[in-house]
């Protein structure tokens, strides 16, 4: 595929708690908002931070995985003639006691540099990228997003393409499962406990953020789930839910859909992702509580989301190191 007159063809690889995802996209070089085409997307469960919570440690079959991941899509992305390729790592690699071995473990397969983001450039990307992502709709208007993921949750209000205030809340639909979840389904005291865990921290880290907002967007699989189910689609198809608005009064019961299913039911879903059906539960009560705490309309459907913000940080540093691609 030719690369367009004007754009630079770049990769992004998002090292995720739950899983990991590639984008390899051209995007339009100069100042601005950069404008940004999908060339190639894709996503694999890891489940890098599978009993993290209990050894503190990625279990070495979970860092080979990711790694063996990381290699295949940075492979990827060169065969489809990225310049440049920016691998990002969040909560499981920020948190875990041997995060050095399993960094030079991806490393050594992938070729490409990893970079373990503070909770703060987490945010920031996400939230940037939701915004452009959400064209018009959003790039004038106070907003909040969120990023929910198996073990962090990113949660940013800002104004337009700008933002300001940002939490990294330490709770995410993998975290919560091994903490809270024992029954199939999900008993109504596990899903009080889920709840309670989350409102404490939402009181917590967001304490400061507006109470209401025209704008409430989310991005992740959850998310996705959700949107997909509000459209009633057949297939997983991020083009028909991004900047899908499911409505609140829509919101809650399908919140409830999901809470008071079971793991086997669920994996029939045809809109369930690989590695997702047992961790969706507590996924969409963290939904919930975000909904209530920051009270809009409804929630808009992002599927832009860290990978996204990882690609405009790849073709900022590509437009600085014109001689070809680097690490």
């Amino acid at each position: 595929m030719t690369v367009a007159s004007g754009y630079m063809r770049v990769g992004a690889i998002d090292v995720g708690t739950n899983s990991i995802r590639l984008l390899v996209a051209d995007i339009r070089s100069g100042a601005g908002p950069r404008e940004l085409l999908t060339v190639s997307r894709a996503g694999e469960p890891c489940r890098l931070g599978r009993g993290l919570g209990r050894s503190g440690e990625v279990d070495e079959e979970m860092a080979d995985r990711a790694a063996t991941l990381a290699a295949e899509f940075a492979r990827r992305a060169r065969s489809l003639g990225a310049r440049h390729i920016v691998l990002g790592a969040t909560a499981a690699l920020r948190e875990a006691a041997n995060r050095v071995s399993v960094v030079g473990l991806i490393e050594q397969r992938s070729g490409v540099r990893v970079r373990i983001l503070s909770g703060q450039d987490e945010a920031r990307l996400v939230y940037q990228a939701v915004v452009l992502g959400l064209r018009e709709v959003a790039r004038r208007s106070p907003c909040v997003v969120f990023d929910l993921g198996g073990g962090s949750t990113e949660v940013v209000s800002g104004l337009g393409t700008e933002s300001g205030r940002w939490a990294s809340i330490p709770l995410g639909a993998v975290s919560l499962t091994e903490r809270f979840v024992r029954t199939d389904p999900v008993g109504p005291a596990e899903l009080a406990a889920i709840a309670a865990a989350v409102k404490e921290c939402l009181m917590q880290h967001c304490a400061f953020m507006p109470e209401v907002t025209p704008i409430l967007a989310g991005v992740g699989g959850t998310v996705t789930v959700l949107a997909s189910l509000d459209r009633q689609l057949a297939t997983y198809d991020p083009s028909s839910i991004e900047g899908w608005l499911i409505e609140s009064s829509r919101l809650n019961g399908l919140i409830d859909r999901v809470a008071s299913s079971t793991g086997r039911s669920r994996e029939d879903w045809p809109v369930m992702g690989t590695g997702r059906s047992d961790i969706l539960v507590a996924g969409v009560m963290v939904v919930r509580q975000l909904a209530e705490r920051f009270r809009s309309r409804g929630l808009l459907c992002s599927t832009q989301g860290l990978r996204y913000g990882l690609a405009r940080l790849a073709a900022a540093e590509a437009a600085k190191s014109p001689g070809g691609e680097h690490r």
